[in-house]
């Protein structure tokens, strides 16, 4: 999956995600730290104003992919990590920015790592996230159900069901920012994303000097 995967979401980056990653993580500040990071394709988006940059990312071939690539998308120097995003080796409130893009579909407990997102995020942190969620039509959300299983095997654990904004309000911190498009060229069943910012309560610190 990691040797094909650039090339399978080549057309729709194209068309609509690498618009969407410039423009969600321009509001990026501060110490950051991105989960499920896969072949680095968020690196050319950061903004010069972070301070610091960790990406961490369990699965070894993704991990090397990325690895691969850093000198030629990045300027900024990044520490890469493979902790999984249910339990990261940083200190408690030490993290400005957290960035989320299509992971979220395949943690194998959201709750659980919107707790960890929650205990790394300093008060007034942000959490950006884009990501595919369940359809809102009955006969897509039949799809979803029924193809999940299969889906999960295939796609690295994958769900196609979650409803992502949910948890994140469920989990304290308050959506700031939402949008809702449809992922251009995808399937069905992973066409509906939701992209935006959430906060965790607390008095918010300017990080950018």
């Amino acid at each position: 999956m990691a040797k094909i995967y650039d090339r399978a979401m080549r057309t729709t980056e194209e068309r609509c995600l690498r618009q969407w990653r410039s423009e969600l993580l321009a509001q990026a500040t501060g110490e950051l730290l991105e989960i499920g990071a896969g072949t680095g394709i968020n690196l050319p988006h950061y903004p010069a104003q972070i301070k610091t940059l960790t990406v961490s990312e369990p699965d070894p071939h993704m991990r090397n992919q990325l690895q691969k690539k850093l000198s030629a998308l990045t300027a900024h120097q990044v520490r890469v990590a493979d902790w999984g995003a249910e339990q990261v080796d940083l200190p408690d409130q030490s993290i400005d920015t957290i960035v989320s893009t299509l992971v979220l579909c395949s943690v194998p407990s959201p709750q659980q790592t919107l707790r960890e997102l929650n205990r790394l995020l300093r008060p007034g942190g942000q959490l950006l996230f884009l990501e595919h969620v369940i359809a809102t039509d009955s006969r897509t959300v039949h799809w979803q159900r029924c193809c999940e299983p299969l889906w999960r095997c295939c796609c690295g654990n994958c769900h196609l069901t979650r409803d992502t904004v949910r948890s994140i309000e469920a989990s304290g911190m308050i959506i700031e920012q939402l949008r809702e498009a449809d992922m251009l060229t995808a399937p069905a069943i992973v066409r509906r994303t939701m992209r935006g910012r959430a906060r965790k309560p607390g008095p918010h610190a300017d990080n950018n000097s």
